[in-house]
């Protein structure tokens, strides 16, 4: 019998082993594959990460130049044509920031569209037009001719007349809807209710507005998140959303008439609301029983022709001019055309048929007094800035990164850090970053 040569390999053993190293090498390839794709991965996002973190200190400093501009606009304003309102009259420059923002804000494309429609010239030449990354856009609105609702928590005779104002922007029967079904809270108010717990979310006493021995009760800690009222001054408009009865419908109506800056006089060069405009003249009127002041839609449609005035190159310089206006609108129409525009210069063409076409308005005769009393005049005091920028583009065309400012700028705040003398008035007293 053939003895087995124990020296020849096996097949089987010699198959287990490749088939060992085959696995290895699987293993390894595996692993290196996960590697890679870990590290493809986190390039990436360290990639996108910084690509975003660039745009977002571009969109930055595009706010921060956009509120320089803002501020440099504001000082002309305070400084060259407030002071001169004698000779140049209500003139604002903020009306017309928006017909050459493009220039200092734009794309390369606008600075050059903008060149060409003003002659020619070369824009590019021109050191800070245009941005190079980005744009941004700046809007600056007055807040003078709003509510300051912080007067609630002043003196006696500034809560009194913020009462009445309150009332007097609630007066229309249009409103009546929203004070004959529940708030979204399902709290049941009235006109007076609900201008009482304005009042008392802000007034430092315990007692209800307008009813002497009653305490103050809105049931805010009934709520399932309770909370208490301010009693003091806010600082935000925002927080008015906190009380009772103000709800959507309630703010959208009327909460872009309210403000918690400036003085307790509405400025009336600066309203632009009907319903503000309306509750001034039903204050200041001088008799109570004026059929205009009695009708909603006479005294609304008088309040309308007010807000237009600017429009047509109206300009109220005073609480006289104010009154003439409101005593007599379709005369004060008929001398701007007949005598030959504003300040013996003709009308545009557009703005002189706007001014023919529009419907007759009964006026009302005002007591100058009672108009003093809610009502102020001269250069503003309080400007909103609101900035925007877009820096980059996503691949369906919208702006990569948006970022926006908001500011409050008080001409009166008297700014410690400012070296020059000369300039320390006027400062930011609200600024944020959205």
């Amino acid at each position: 019998m053939k003895e087995r040569d124990t020296n020849t390999p096996q097949r089987g053993a010699d198959i287990g082993e490749r088939g060992i190293a085959l696995i290895i090498v699987m293993s390894f390839i595996t692993l290196l594959v996960g590697l890679v794709a870990e590290y493809s991965t986190n390039t990436t996002v360290n990639y996108v990460s910084a690509i975003n973190a660039r745009e977002s200190m571009r969109a930055q400093f595009l706010n921060r130049s956009g509120a320089n501009l803002a501020q440099l606009i504001l000082r002309v304003q305070t400084d060259v044509l407030d002071k001169n309102r004698k000779f140049l009259g209500d003139i604002q420059l903020t009306d017309y920031t928006g017909l050459f923002m493009g220039a200092f804000g734009g794309s390369a494309e606008e600075v050059k569209d903008l060149s060409a429609m003003m002659g020619g010239f070369d824009g590019e030449a021109i050191k800070g037009l245009g941005v190079s990354a980005g744009q941004f856009d700046v809007q600056i609105t007055s807040e003078d001719g709003k509510l300051n609702m912080n007067c609630a928590n002043g003196s006696e005779t500034s809560r009194k007349n913020l009462r009445t104002q309150l009332e007097a922007l609630l007066y229309f029967e249009a409103f009546n809807p929203i004070f004959e079904s529940p708030d979204a809270d399902g709290c049941n108010r009235n006109r007076e209710v609900q201008v009482s717990a304005m009042m008392d979310y802000i007034d430092k006493d315990k007692g209800k507005s307008g009813q002497r021995g009653s305490s103050e009760d809105y049931g805010y800690q009934s709520l399932d998140d309770r909370y208490r009222a301010k009693d003091n001054y806010i600082d935000t408009t925002s927080e008015l959303k906190l009380i009772r009865g103000i709800d959507d419908r309630f703010w959208t109506l009327f909460g872009s008439q309210f403000t918690v800056y400036g003085d307790c006089k509405v400025n009336i060069g600066s309203m632009q609301d009907p319903k503000l405009i309306a509750s001034v003249i039903f204050l200041s009127a001088k008799s109570p029983e004026d059929p205009v002041v009695k009708d909603p839609a006479l005294l609304w449609k008088l309040a309308k022709r007010v807000a237009e005035a600017r429009s047509f190159g109206i300009y109220f310089d005073d609480l006289k001019a104010f009154s003439d206006y409101v005593k007599n609108p379709d005369g004060a129409l008929s001398d701007l055309l007949g005598g030959g525009g504003v300040n013996g210069q003709p009308l545009q063409a557009d703005v002189a048929n706007a001014a023919q076409a529009v419907d007759p308005v009964q006026g009302v005769e005002l007591d100058e007094q009672k108009l003093g009393q809610v009502a102020s005049s001269g250069p503003r005091r309080l400007y909103r800035v609101e900035v925007t920028s877009s820096v980059g583009s996503s691949p369906n065309g919208e702006p990569r990164f948006q970022r926006k400012l908001i500011g409050i700028w008080d001409t009166e705040v008297q700014n410690q850090n400012m070296r020059n003398q000369e300039y320390r008035r006027g400062s930011w007293v609200f600024w944020r970053e959205e």
